[in-house]
């Protein structure tokens, strides 16, 4: 799971609810640029949903799980959202807790079945239970709304190797390969892919 943690926490950032107000928007782009604390500071005295989820990814980033549960509680007892559902999905699933992870992915489809984020996040669970197949239909299910987020086109790259579907994986590293140049991660699918062997 760790692999991708950089590439969720992007999504996160990137891809919230629709920012009610400016302090939102500001809050996501400093997130964006990972200044954390930032977004901390910002927000520390605004009780919305919305809020506490946006200081839960900021606590991800500073990698203080057990802080960004109880501001992603804090969320869900504001009123939650399909959004703060998804982001609860993802904490679990970096800790691990696979059941509850997908429970939470499953409460955020139902509110928002379109939503971004709650078919990344499925994407991601079905990769950590090993069901490429489940996984790359959330990734395109995803791809069709959203057809550039660069979290939701890696995630399909790590289903299609895991598929060995080494045809349609090469063009897909080339075009990650120009937004992502350097990515560790992308070598690595590169290198496992039998031409290069």
């Amino acid at each position: 799971m760790r692999r991708l943690l950089p590439l969720l926490l992007i999504a996160l950032a990137g891809c919230r609810a629709e920012p009610v107000g400016p302090d939102y928007q500001a809050a996501n782009a400093a997130l964006m640029q990972r200044d954390s604390r930032r977004v901390l500071a910002m927000l520390k005295d605004d009780p919305s949903a919305e809020a506490e989820r946006l200081k839960a990814t900021a606590l991800l980033q500073l990698q203080d799980l057990p802080g960004a549960a109880r501001h992603l509680d804090l969320a869900v007892a504001a009123g939650g959202s399909a959004a703060v559902y998804a982001d609860y999905a993802q904490l679990e699933l970096i800790r691990g807790h696979l059941d509850q992870a997908g429970q939470w992915q499953q409460r955020a489809e139902r509110a928002d079945g379109s939503a971004l984020m709650p078919l990344q996040i499925g994407g991601e669970i079905a990769l950590a239970r090993g069901q490429a197949d489940a996984a790359l239909a959330y990734f395109d299910r995803a791809l069709d709304r959203h057809p550039d987020n660069l979290a939701a086109l890696a995630g399909r790259a790590h289903a299609l190797a895991r598929l060995q579907r080494w045809g349609e994986l090469a063009p897909l590293l080339d075009r990650l390969d120009r937004d992502m140049p350097g990515d560790t991660e992308l070598a690595l699918l590169r290198r496992a892919m039998p031409s290069a062997r």
